[in-house]
């Protein structure tokens, strides 16, 4: 029987000691329960095995403590870490966003390095666009690079690129190109044999330049269907099928069977031979070996492209 007040605080009868209540509604009970118990070893309470285990028992529990407590702060240091992390990435998209707000993106007026203040853009359904100057002039560039000028009066002009990629308005303004817009491959100019480096240039419809190593320059002009080599002596050699002349110095051609020619120029060192549909073959002094095609016209009887020697071309007409 445990006489008490009944508030907790009674006395048993059993050793005289307090009533240590056994039961309660706490998850950690038994485990408050046991480190009570440890602790009142600790201060000279035994329970009958001597001091010294209950006081390692102790020191292994504070230490257990203590390791628990140290995970729990390494844990809140790496998420305070990582938090501080993710604020920082915060900052520095908004500085960025910022940025661009303040620092808008330049208009693109590709093909075009810059236009006229005022100029206004628009693409084209067709995948060609269309510049409206200040003034009201439009310039219009088509999906294959053509480029067009459409004045106030609804005049309608073909603009060509100049050497260096300058276009010149009718009314004397000049707009830039960029380089890109000029290139054009190989095969679009017609020549075979030019270093995969090098890229032809776009100088005006059907023309073409090409800057070759050893200060040597190859000029390609289809509707002429001829070809006009600039060599670095200052010095040209002109090569077409209806004209080869030499420029500051003496050309020789002689006549091949077939109606082909041949050609050596004397002091450049250039020598080939040109088909009788204009096909330019020409062993330039720098060492290269270069071919010039032209696309057929209304004019030519023979098909470049189905593989037939100029020789048969001729007997045919014959």
């Amino acid at each position: 029987m445990v006489v008490g007040n009944g508030y907790g605080y009674g006395y048993g009868e059993e050793g005289g000691g307090p009533i240590i209540e056994q039961t309660s509604s706490s998850e950690s009970h038994y485990e408050l329960m046991a480190l009570a118990r440890l602790l009142a070893a600790g201060l000279g309470v035994t329970d009958g095995e001597g001091e010294e285990p209950y006081l390692r028992q102790i020191r292994d529990s504070l230490a257990e403590i203590k390791g628990i407590l140290q995970q729990s702060h390494d844990a809140s240091e790496a998420l305070r870490a990582e938090a501080q992390t993710v604020l920082e990435a915060h900052a520095e998209s908004a500085q960025q966003y910022m940025h661009v707000v303040d620092q808008p993106t330049p208009q693109d007026f590709d093909p075009f390095v810059a236009m006229p203040a005022g100029t206004a853009v628009r693409d084209l359904p067709d995948g060609g666009r269309i510049f409206t100057l200040a003034d009201g002039v439009m310039v219009r560039v088509g999906p294959d690079g053509r480029l067009t000028a459409i004045g106030m009066d609804g005049s309608v002009t073909l603009l060509e690129p100049a050497r260096g990629g300058v276009v010149t308005l009718p009314d004397g303004r000049e707009l830039m190109l960029r380089p890109e817009a000029v290139r054009v491959t190989h095969e679009a100019a017609g020549i075979e044999g030019l270093p995969l480096d090098i890229d032809p240039i776009q100088t005006a419809q059907g023309r073409y330049r090409i800057e070759l190593p050893g200060g040597y320059r190859l000029d390609v002009f289809q509707s002429e269907r001829t070809a006009m080599i600039g060599n670095p002596a200052g010095t040209s050699v002109v090569l077409g099928i209806s004209r080869i002349e030499g420029v500051g110095e003496d050309v020789e051609v002689r006549l091949v069977p077939g109606g082909a020619k041949s050609f050596a120029a004397m002091e450049s060192g250039h020598k080939g031979v040109i088909e009788a549909d204009g096909t330019i073959h020409v062993a330039m002094a720098n060492g290269l070996d270069l071919v010039v095609h032209f696309p057929d016209d209304d004019d030519s009887n023979g098909d470049t492209g189905s593989g037939g020697s100029p020789a048969c071309i001729c007997e045919e007409r014959d």
